[in-house]
């Protein structure tokens, strides 16, 4: 086991919600969830690491849903 530095950790999580997020990509309908759950965690992890508790992420993606609207609506504007 090692303990990481503060760079070396940022790095980590951010592989690991790579990792994440392409088992995500993959993932059954009934395993979806779980995954969700997943990159869940590391991003509440990388939160943290700098400095934001999950309500302060919450509060932005709120302000970010009425400026800009969120993805239920299924429009793609690329």
């Amino acid at each position: 086991m090692t303990v990481l530095g503060d760079a070396d950790y940022r790095q980590a999580l951010l592989e690991k919600l790579f990792e994440e997020a392409a088992e995500l990509r993959e993932a059954s309908a009934t395993g979806v969830a779980e995954e969700i759950a997943d990159v869940l965690e590391v991003l509440r992890a990388v939160a943290h690491v700098h400095g934001y508790e999950w309500w302060d992420i919450e509060k932005v993606a709120e302000v970010k849903r009425a400026e800009r609207g969120a993805f239920f609506e299924r429009l793609y504007l690329g």
